[in-house]
């Protein structure tokens, strides 16, 4: 069950990792379509709402240069001393005084009203024949700003106007002033002029007081500007031109317009889903496309599983029982595809071998023996030859005990190497040869001695024969031989995995390039011209033990060489 969810999941697996790349790289594109359009909107809107305010700032600047030009008049200057004329000389002045002020007043394109009031002549001129001057009306508006104000005259039908206060001289109050010129306008020209502009703008325009007083075209959704404004931070509006603001789960974008000469802020907003609504239309196409897309690569992934995976896992089952010596017949799926030719062969296969297997088997069984006895012969002459040697030698010294001694110990070799019924041996049986070789051997080498120590847990258990003979003769012969003398360990361990056996001695020792060489010689096939003893003692481990068993070799410090062999101790010998 757990291949079947892991070959389909990885099949999903794979086909989601390919349309990852798809859908990130879709989602870049289209984030940055997004911001593209949006900053292009934006700036857009900016410079709309940049020239509005400027224009709108402007014509209430001309009013104001207006009034200022005004006080500055000869003829309004007499004014102030009218009471010295005639009556008709001040009905004249008055007349023609109305007349300049209307003409100045046509030039404008806002609805203006325009007032000269005379403290010291109490004298009141004004475009609106209709008006009438309130001294305490001009001192509740008195301001050299425009002024945004709700107290005007009843004339006006309370409708909130901006006003402004011009004297002569220019920095007097209206207590002490010569002339006061008073320039006023509705507030409805700014909505006038905030509907011609919205008709050609994307947003909803508006205008608002630094005490967040708004003004906006009738039909305005006021309670969303409201609180829009109370989201934004006046005081830092000069650092950014448009900001963004998240109100009600839905994302704006506010421009807003600093009118340096009225003292007041234009506002621009747009919902930003309505610029960005045809591109996330067609994102939202392409995830729907995606997503039938990874629904349709899902069942084909589940068509390819039943029709290629479920057939390989079979085949998978069958090897795995062919690997435990079983032979099962398996299912045969869908006759008219590949798979059907390969199970059915593998099903005559299974038959084929379960009938061949036992006489490969029984081959296999006589091949192993076979070798292993070619590999004992060629270990067994070593240490014929060498003793034969030392025989002679011995014998012409006329060491006659010697040479008895040297028989005795010879035979019981000998007795044990020509009993072959076993291929095995009990490892204290090893340790009695190997004691007789070094008792030959200690008659050769003058200053040799020999040290063995086997635990008693480890005399029993059984290893290839003449297995340690080899190992301890390259000892003597090439460790200790050439310095005339030295002192052969043979020492038995075991621990958690492995037994152990050691042969240490403190001959000339190798180094390391030689053991190098050594360690290559041993993992390669003797030849004509090399020593063949290290690799058919690994080769005999290896067949015996398999690969967990081996032979390794460890240089000395202060010399000699320390060669082990090895075997699990969790197998129970044959």
């Amino acid at each position: 069950m757990s291949l079947r969810l892991n070959t389909f999941t990885k099949i999903v697996g794979i086909i989601v990792l390919l349309l990852i790349p798809i859908i990130a790289l879709y989602w870049f594109s289209n984030k940055t379509s997004m911001d593209v359009v949006m900053n292009e909107v934006e700036i857009s809107m900016h410079k709309d709402l940049s020239y509005f305010a400027a224009q709108t700032d402007k014509t209430a600047e001309q009013l104001a240069k207006s009034g200022l030009m005004i006080t500055e008049d000869i003829n309004v200057r007499t004014l102030e001393f009218l009471e010295i004329a005639t009556l008709y000389e001040q009905t004249d002045q008055k007349i023609r005084i109305a007349d300049k002020l209307r003409l100045i007043n046509a030039s404008s394109d806002w609805d203006t009203t325009i007032s000269i009031y005379a403290p010291a002549t109490n004298t009141f001129v004004s475009t609106d024949f209709h008006l009438e001057y309130d001294k305490d009306l001009v001192a509740k508006n008195y301001s050299k700003v425009w002024k945004y104000t709700e107290n005007v005259a009843p004339y006006y039908q309370n409708n909130p106007r901006f006003v402004r206060f011009l004297s002569e001289p220019y920095d007097s109050s209206a207590s002490n002033a010569g002339v006061i010129v008073e320039v006023s306008f509705g507030a409805d020209e700014l909505v006038k002029a905030l509907d011609r502009f919205k008709a050609g703008s994307k947003g909803d325009v508006f205008f608002s007081s630094p005490d967040r007083k708004i003004l906006a075209v009738n039909g305005s959704d006021t309670e969303l500007q409201k609180k829009l404004l109370a989201k934004v931070n006046l005081e830092k509006l000069s650092e950014s031109q448009y900001t963004r603001i998240k109100l009600e789960g839905i994302e704006y974008t506010v421009n807003s317009v600093y009118m340096p000469e009225l003292g007041w802020y234009v506002f621009d907003y747009l919902p930003i889903d309505d610029v960005v609504r045809p591109i996330t239309a067609n994102s939202n196409l392409f995830y729907i496309c995606i997503i039938f897309l990874l629904i349709g690569s899902t069942i084909a992934a589940y068509i390819l599983y039943t029709n290629v995976q479920v057939p390989i896992r079979e085949l998978i089952r069958g090897v795995k029982k062919l690997k435990k010596g079983e032979y099962p017949k398996l299912k045969v799926f869908h006759p008219n595809s590949e798979f059907h030719f390969l199970l059915v062969s593998f099903n005559d296969m299974a038959v084929q071998i379960e009938q061949l297997i036992q006489n490969v088997y029984l081959e296999q069984i006589r091949s192993r023996d076979a070798n292993l006895k070619q590999l004992q012969s060629q270990i067994n002459p070593h240490f014929l030859y060498n003793c034969f040697s030392l025989i002679r030698s011995l014998t012409r010294l006329g060491e006659k005990e010697s040479v008895m001694e040297l028989a005795l110990h010879l035979s019981r070799y000998y007795r044990y190497t020509t009993r072959s019924e076993r291929q095995l041996a009990y490892l204290r049986e090893e340790v009695e040869l190997v004691k007789s070789y070094l008792a030959i051997q200690a008659m050769n080498v003058q200053d040799m001695t020999y040290v063995i120590t086997i635990p008693g847990a480890m005399e029993e258990l059984e290893i290839p024969r003449l297995i340690l003979q080899p190992i301890v003769e390259n000892a003597v012969l090439h460790g200790l031989e050439p310095i005339g003398g030295g002192e052969v360990q043979i020492i038995g361990s075991q621990n958690d995995r492995y037994n152990i056996i050691t042969v240490t001695d403190n001959g000339v020792g190798v180094t390391e390039e030689q053991l190098a060489q050594l360690k290559l010689q041993m993992s390669m096939p003797p030849t004509e011209d090399k020593g063949c003893a290290l690799w058919n003692t690994r080769q005999r481990m290896l067949l015996q033990y398999g690969q967990e068993a081996g032979v390794r070799l460890i240089r000395g410090d202060d010399g000699g060489l320390t060669v082990e062999l090895y075997w699990p101790n969790d197998r129970d010998s044959l």
